[in-house]
């Protein structure tokens, strides 16, 4: 009884001591932004972030080379689009060291409202 008690008290310290040896601290190097004498250092990356932005658009257009269509575009090579109303975008606003860029994801616009009705 007293070996069984001994083997299973040694199997738990090696448990043990094995967890202690594979345990990672996290880091992989130097932290980002540092050098290895613990000075910051100054970047210029881009600092991107996702916007959702809610608006009235006036009567805009713009061109669309067209790659691929349905059936009743086929025929279409550009296609300039129109509308104006009420739109929902969502993109990324990244800014850098001068000016900051909307790359759009989405673009939604109302259904128009005709007066002619």
């Amino acid at each position: 009884m007293k070996r069984i008690g001994l083997l299973a008290l040694v199997f738990c310290a090696g448990l043990l001591a094995a967890s202690f040896a594979f345990a990672d601290s996290g880091s992989k190097g130097p932290r980002p932004g540092r050098t290895e004498s613990g000075s910051t250092t100054t970047t210029s990356k881009k600092k991107c972030q996702n916007v959702s932005l809610k608006g009235t658009a006036p009567a805009t257009s713009f061109t669309v080379t067209v790659e691929k269509a349905n059936k009743a575009g086929r025929d279409l090579k550009t296609a300039a689009i129109t509308f104006s109303g009420k739109v929902s975008i969502n993109g990324q606003l990244c800014s850098g060291d001068s000016a900051s860029t909307v790359k759009l994801r989405n673009l939604k616009v109302e259904k128009a409202t005709s007066s002619d009705d």
